[in-house]
């Protein structure tokens, strides 16, 4: 009978030693829990400074391209006096001035693709931090399924441990 007692006692003992190993286990899948979400939180902050990155970059396109409207209707107010004195021998002056506003609206369509160019690299750089978190998120789905196998784990050896407290009070 104490022999029977000592064997449910060690049992018992074989069981919280388990429990207690499940718990250590489910502690660290806690721990790369907590990291992966600090990794998913960086990301997003980064996403957040790629998206006011992008939109500086926007603001800069769209200057661009009012500039370029300006000095198109520049050109074309000077195409308009030169059309006034079409009597006069000397256009050079006006063709001069029409050529440097094509010149002008050339260097703003570059600045302007230049953006484009920009804005895609950050809306790149933007999907890949989105592709990342969206990973992380997957990894971190992962962990709560392992949390949860071992909060089920732990309740078995709980239930089992409360059997041999049974047993062991019956003897």
């Amino acid at each position: 009978m104490a022999q029977e007692k000592v064997n449910l006692i060690q049992e018992k003992t074989n069981l919280i030693r388990e429990k207690a190993g499940i718990i250590r286990e489910k502690n660290n899948i806690v721990r790369e829990k907590i990291n992966i979400a600090q990794e998913k939180a960086n990301l997003l902050q980064e996403i957040g400074n790629l998206v006011r990155e992008k939109a500086s970059i926007v603001r800069e396109k769209v200057n661009a391209v009012r500039d370029k409207g300006n000095i198109v209707r520049e050109k074309c107010n000077i195409i308009r006096e030169k059309d006034k004195i079409v009597r006069e021998n000397d256009n050079t002056v006006y063709d001069n001035m029409i050529h440097e506003k094509d010149t002008m609206i050339q260097e703003k369509d570059i600045i302007i693709q230049e953006k484009d160019v920009m804005i895609h690299e950050k809306d790149s750089m933007i999907q890949d931090r989105y592709n990342s978190i969206q990973e992380k998120d997957g990894v971190i789905y992962e962990k709560d399924t392992l949390i949860y196998e071992k909060d089920a784990m732990i309740q078995e050896k709980d239930a089992m441990i409360h059997e041999k407290d049974k047993e062991i009070q019956r003897i």
